[in-house]
């Protein structure tokens, strides 16, 4: 039946596009200012003797050229760009006059729905349908495949409906189709299973419902990340596949050490930053305030280590000197810091407690706590915004690559995310969606009031601000890192702005 269905919507599309082609040959044509074509349009097969320079204006009444193809700059690219976002084919960024990947891929989408070859040259008779009032908007089922295919289920890999990284391969199967489905039913769609202009609009909206993993997940799913959690250092147990209480502590430890919100709950951001390469190990030290520091000072409490007065769940000077103690009297080595070897250490039965009573008193201590805060610090060391903004510009002209993340290739959160840690600010990998959740840094609410070195998030795009109101970006559209005008396109499509430094060489903080 769904052979059928997709077959009829080629078939469909096809007579339309050869009813368009039929009309009689001529080497132009133009189209009015609310995207009615007026024919008559070219025709497959004609040879067109206008080039780009020939056109001084792209305006109502444009002639235009031979087909379009990948490498060509010209202002008639843009409007190709607006119009290719407006129906779905291209992700949000401002458009520009360059014919890049992200526009062949767009346009491959786009012959698809016609049932043309998908060769991404924007000829002709693609572009009329493109610009008319009938042009298809962007439409996905089972069976098909492309990047676009690919581009869809990243998405749902990042909110959660598709589980295994494996699962983004360019072929929209069972898998992928039932993830659509879920995505649907808990944002109120009918669950089709199709991605239309409506589906693929919500699951690019900043309000669209993603799955989180859960106390109902399947077993599998849950085994998955038990085992991973357990690698990094956070889970000591059977992996059973069930969410029962002590794995629900180990996410919230991981949350707070990976700038996650700590609830417990494997969200789309917290299972991008697990399924990561970057995410960090246990390690609780100097200077942490959380509800893991409070179960460790509760156990050095019972060893006789830490007075009970001092369980607060902040990690002072006392907590790292009995810690320092704790490792000393049961042969680890001394940092004054908790890995999971000491946490495991702690919470073995056969721990040896303190002989010497709790640690009271600074004379009691065996570590320069003013040297575990230098050792820190200097693992730390970070820039200022000048330093950030130097270290963008130099990449300005790196090549886009949707997925990387440096040091020569980036899209636009992975641009973000190589300066930032070039400047010595640890923070984790994240996608545009994710980052509108971040809680590590200072929030800036209102578009007005975003300075030099912050970064803005906008709907599907994000970037650096610099001096002057201009931004530096790992553009789609532009198929480079470029520096432009912060203009009214950001202003309109902004969601969030981040201040990341302070004028101190420190990091601002989140709530």
């Amino acid at each position: 039946m769904r052979f059928f269905l997709k077959n009829c919507i080629v078939f469909c599309n096809i007579v339309f596009c050869l009813s368009l082609f039929s009309c009689k040959n001529t080497i132009y044509y133009s189209h009015t200012n609310d995207g009615d074509v007026t024919i008559p349009i070219a025709s497959l097969g004609t040879d067109f003797v206008l080039s780009l320079d020939d056109i001084p204006k792209y305006d109502v009444n444009t002639i235009l050229p031979a087909p379009l193809k990948e490498g060509v700059e010209h202002r008639i690219v843009t409007d190709i760009q607006s119009r290719l976002m407006a129906l779905g084919y291209m992700t949000e960024d401002k458009p520009t006059s360059y014919y890049g990947s992200t526009t062949t891929d767009a346009i491959k989408s786009f012959e698809r729905q016609l049932g043309l070859k998908e060769d991404g040259l924007c000829s002709p008779d693609v572009y009329s349908v493109l610009m008319s009032n009938n042009a298809p908007s962007y439409f996905a089922m089972r069976h098909y495949e492309g990047e676009d295919i690919r581009l869809l289920q990243q998405q749902l890999y990042e909110l959660c409906y598709l589980t295994y990284e494996d699962d983004v391969n360019g072929y929209f199967g069972a898998k992928t189709e039932r993830a659509v489905k879920d995505m649907q039913l808990r944002n109120g769609l009918a669950p089709t299973g199709i991605i239309d202009l409506t589906t693929y609009n919500y699951m690019y909206n900043e309000h669209v419902v993603a799955y989180t993993i859960n106390e109902s997940s399947s077993i599998d799913v849950i085994r998955r990340y038990q085992q991973r959690l357990k690698d990094l250092g956070y889970y000591y147990y059977d992996c059973d596949g069930v969410y029962r209480y002590l794995f629900k502590v180990a996410v919230r430890t991981y949350q707070h050490n990976n700038s996650q919100i700590a609830n417990g709950y494997i969200g789309p951001s917290t299972k991008l930053s697990l399924d990561s390469k970057f995410a960090k190990p246990f390690s609780i030290f100097l200077g942490n305030n959380n509800q893991t520091v409070r179960v460790i000072q509760t156990r050095l409490a019972e060893l006789k280590y830490l007075e009970r007065n001092i369980v607060n769940g902040y990690f002072g000077a006392y907590t790292a000197q009995a810690v320092a103690y704790f490792q000393k009297n049961n042969d680890l080595p001394i940092t004054g810091s908790v890995d999971s070897a000491t946490y495991l250490a702690l919470n073995n039965a056969e721990a040896k407690p303190s002989t010497d009573g709790p640690i009271n008193n600074p004379s009691q201590y065996i570590l320069d706590t003013d040297e575990i805060r230098k050792k820190l610090a200097a693992t730390q060391e970070i820039g200022n915004v000048e330093d950030l903004i130097r270290t963008a510009m130099l990449k300005l002209g790196s090549k886009y690559v949707w997925g990387a993340h440096g040091p020569d290739t980036f899209d636009c959160s992975g641009f973000v995310y190589w300066c930032l840690n070039q400047v010595g600010v640890n923070v984790n990998y994240m996608t545009t969606y994710n980052w509108r959740f971040c809680t590590q840094f200072e929030r800036i609410e209102k578009f007005e009031d975003l300075i030099p070195g912050d970064l803005i998030v906008v709907n599907g795009h994000m970037g650096i601000v610099t001096e002057n109101d201009t931004i530096i970006d790992a553009s789609a559209s532009n198929g480079k890192v470029v520096h432009r005008d912060l203009d009214e396109w950001w202003r309109e499509r902004f969601i969030i702005g981040f201040r990341i430094l302070d004028d101190k060489n420190s990091i601002t903080e989140g709530v």
